[in-house]
């Protein structure tokens, strides 16, 4: 493969944080979990619990195996040929994720900004910059993140200051006196369940620098994450109420609609919409980069660019299948039934046995991921004397 690019702690960060946001930004779906009632913040504070420990043995994988890519840390502890059978679920998900992403954003605009545009033309006018930001590669992509999530944070905290006049506390009571203890725990588990940033994480740990740390990344993106989901919730749930905002297929959307600035201005939602949508475009580049990177470290083509396009044409055909134009299916694909129990599989038992066979096999495996870590390090070395000359993306 090419050498590397170089990203920064910080545009990590930005992307994992970005990804993460689009799905509660657009649905809300933690408002039709367990309890599904005026607890269900309690239920999202809990879920970080869980998140940490779902998200435990790739954070292991990634700092024991430091100097290794995805593809590397599979084949170094399975073999060759039983690696990339363990790699074809992450490539999945990723085609998975970046196809159902494609589906849900086309049709909100359809639904919400662009209504009787064709779809095809929804998909072509979103696969350009999208195509062209993948092949551009891991700097570029980390590089447009941090431009895009200001633009996304500021408009959660300037809706939040708008809202604070039309919030009723009294949606929030009476607390805990009709959830239960289960439910609670039902519900932070299947909300941890579809946090699946972590394999942003997997990926693109590689291309930071040794010296920069990944738990810190991760428990930084983690942490503004929960403000901000916290905050897009409880504001949703504090102006439309906790049965109307259930019933909403866009409940930040239709919040937004709801404010006004100063007794004149109004319209807000544009904010919503402008910060929404270039936050769903890095979000769908994100995932086809991923799907392609794997595939490239699978074939040995050298680069990623030559699968671009090819995931993007699937993913845009099974769009425009009849069966997947439909509110009905995006609600089936979004639900508890479905999205957590694909995602648990791949961020969780997949990398647990990974973990077990590691750990069976450490005499072996010890030696090469030193070897791959003094790599590692003397390839920053160089980048350093080489006065930081722009990253290779």
């Amino acid at each position: 493969m090419t050498k590397k690019p170089d990203i920064t702690r910080a545009q990590l960060l930005c992307m994992a944080v970005l990804s993460s946001l689009v799905f509660p930004y657009t649905f809300l779906p933690i408002l039709n979990s367990p309890p599904a009632n005026q607890d269900v913040w309690i239920a999202l504070l809990m879920s970080f619990v869980y998140i940490l420990a779902i998200n435990a043995p790739l954070l292991f994988l990634m700092n024991r195996f430091r100097g290794m890519n995805i593809n590397e840390i599979v084949d170094t502890i399975v073999g060759g040929i039983a690696g990339k059978i363990v790699i074809i679920p992450f490539i999945l998900f990723f085609i998975y994720c970046f196809t159902a992403c494609l589906l849900i954003t086309s049709l909100f605009i359809n639904i919400y900004l662009f209504p009787g545009t064709p779809l095809w033309a929804l998909l072509l006018f979103m696969a350009v910059p999208m195509c062209y930001t993948s092949y551009k590669g891991a700097g570029t992509i980390g590089r447009l993140a941090t431009f895009i999530i200001p633009l996304i944070l500021s408009t959660i905290v300037v809706f939040t200051l708008i809202s604070l006049r039309y919030i009723d506390l009294n949606v929030f009571r009476p607390v805990l006196a009709e959830s239960t203890f289960a439910q609670l725990n039902l519900g932070a588990f299947l909300t941890a369940a579809r946090y699946s940033e972590i394999l942003i994480f997997f990926v693109f740990s590689y291309f930071l620098k040794q010296k920069d740390s990944i738990n810190k990344t991760y428990g930084g993106a983690l942490a503004v994450f929960g403000i901000s989901f916290f905050l897009i919730l409880t504001t949703t749930m504090g102006v439309l109420g906790v049965d109307f905002a259930k019933l909403s297929w866009n409940p930040y959307y239709v919040f937004t609609r709801q404010m006004d600035l100063f007794g004149f201005i109004e319209r807000m939602q544009s904010l919503n919409t402008l910060a929404w949508f270039p936050a769903s475009l890095l979000k769908l580049t994100l995932y086809n980069y991923m799907a392609s990177y794997v595939l490239s470290g699978v074939f040995r083509t050298g680069s990623h660019k030559y699968f671009v396009v090819p995931i993007a044409v699937a993913g845009f055909a099974v769009c425009l299948l009849p069966v997947m134009n439909k509110s009905s299916t995006v609600e089936f694909l979004r639900s508890d039934r479905v999205f957590p129990y694909i995602i648990l599989p791949v961020i969780f038992i997949i990398p647990l046995l990974l973990i077990i066979v590691y750990l069976l096999r450490k005499s072996k495996i010890d030696p090469l991921i030193d070897k791959a870590k003094k790599a590692a390090e003397r390839a920053d070395a160089q980048l350093e004397e080489a006065q930081g000359g722009s990253p290779n993306d």
